[in-house]
């Protein structure tokens, strides 16, 4: 069994704990980062300084086959959903994502909130809305490119957290903090972020230098890079955000969009398990290796999208009911089919409660602005749509028409 060496330096002798560190640090399946990290013990920084590595273990080769075969299965399900279906189905994901990462940081917002800034980046001239940077960064994350200056990283915080920090807790140096950092869960000290902004910038090039690297595998290289940003948290405050986006524009570039756009949400959903294990890596009995780490960080990768292809594949086989129901419905005009179909798919894989604003139809639709009407009114002589509002003129489908869909 492959025990941590954390705890193995309570089971061996010192002789056995370092001959197997050093049987680790230098063996075949071994990867040393050239990142070294200060050691961590009782709220304090210690002297020792240590490399980070990790052994290419069996249980981590079969996670990242494991995540490369989910990637591909997502980008299946995604090509086959209808086409007006996929813009809104990535946005329930980005509100999902945004939401949690914000969660994680104790920052007060709501899915309506973050939802409102979303629609407000579709106008033309959007508003200078609540939390509009960052659903911009994350609706356009594939635009987040690899990071190759210190610049990078003020730019993404810029983009992404800068509107909703104090004053009093942005940046004071040229790009980066200048001062003392900490993480306190309110009883103790977790982490000391790096000192000194010339140390910070110090340690971003190395990770600049290590992102670049070819020799490291890919998802490895980009959770290690996720941990090293972390323990140099160059900001007072969003370094939590905007490390884990970081990540995810990597992830973007390298699996899809969708497995990136959930990683905070999934870290949300097992938050201790995430804190435990970055805590965990700076233990001066665990010397720098970070195979545990990785492992459960992938985990936590494969399990969010696990959660995407269940979701896809059990509302696929949903709509696909709901497809021949729509169809045989002698009653219906092809307009007007058509039209439930469109609102009744964007139920299924969106939100069973939404309302669609007569602007909403004719932008999802290929028909004219008259034959919808023209069909939203026969729906709701039907009984299968209500008018929710009249100005603006909304609608909503009736709770009962999904359920007859599905169940017929």
């Amino acid at each position: 069994m492959y025990d941590k060496l954390s705890k193995l330096f309570y089971k061996l002798n010192t002789h056995d704990y370092n001959a197997e560190y050093e049987k680790r640090i230098t063996g075949y399946g071994s990867y040393k980062t050239n990142l070294t990290i200060k050691g961590f013990r009782k709220g304090k920084v210690t002297n020792e300084e240590t490399e980070l590595f990790y052994v290419n273990t069996p249980s981590l080769m079969n996670l990242n086959n494991e995540i490369l075969l989910n990637s591909s299965k997502i980008k299946s399900l995604v090509h086959i959903l209808p086409d007006f279906v996929v813009k809104p189905y990535f946005h329930k994901l980005i509100i999902n994502e945004a939401q949690s990462n914000n969660e994680i940081e104790g920052v007060k917002s709501t899915k309506k909130e973050l939802g409102e800034a979303l629609k407000e980046l579709e106008k033309s001239e959007p508003k200078n809305k609540k939390f509009i940077g960052l659903m911009k960064t994350y609706l356009h994350i594939e635009q987040i490119y690899p990071f190759e200056k210190l610049e990078d990283f003020r730019e993404l915080y810029d983009d992404l957290v800068a509107e909703e920090i104090n004053s009093d807790q942005q940046p004071d140096g040229k790009l980066f903090r200048k001062e003392y950092v900490e993480i306190n869960d309110g009883n103790t000290t977790t982490l000391i972020g790096v000192i000194g902004e010339e140390e910070i910038a110090l340690e971003l090039n190395k990770l600049i230098t290590f992102l670049e690297a070819k020799e490291q595998p890919e998802l490895y290289k980009y959770l290690v890079a996720h941990y090293f940003y972390e323990y140099i948290h160059p900001f007072y405050d969003g370094n939590g955000r905007t490390g884990r986006l970081l990540v995810g524009s990597y992830l973007e570039r390298y699996l899809e969009k969708y497995s990136a756009i959930t990683f905070s949400y999934t870290i949300n959903k097992n938050k201790s398990v995430y804190y435990k294990f970055l805590e965990e890596i700076p233990n001066p009995t665990n010397k720098g290796e970070m195979t545990y780490y990785l492992i459960e960080m992938l985990k936590l990768l494969a399990t969010g999208q696990a959660g995407i292809i269940d979701d896809l594949e059990i509302n696929l086989l949903k709509l696909e009911k709901i497809k021949k129901n729509i169809e045989n419905n002698r009653k219906l005009s092809e307009e007007a089919k058509n039209m439930l179909y469109i609102q009744v798919a964007i139920n299924v894989f969106v939100d069973e409660k939404m309302n669609f604003k007569f602007q909403d139809l004719i932008q999802l639709s290929t028909i004219s602005r008259y034959k919808i009407e023209k069909s939203m009114n026969e729906l709701q002589s039907a009984g299968l749509v209500m008018l929710k509002n009249k100005n603006p003129k909304s609608f909503i489908v009736c709770d009962s028409c999904i359920e007859e869909l599905i169940s017929n």
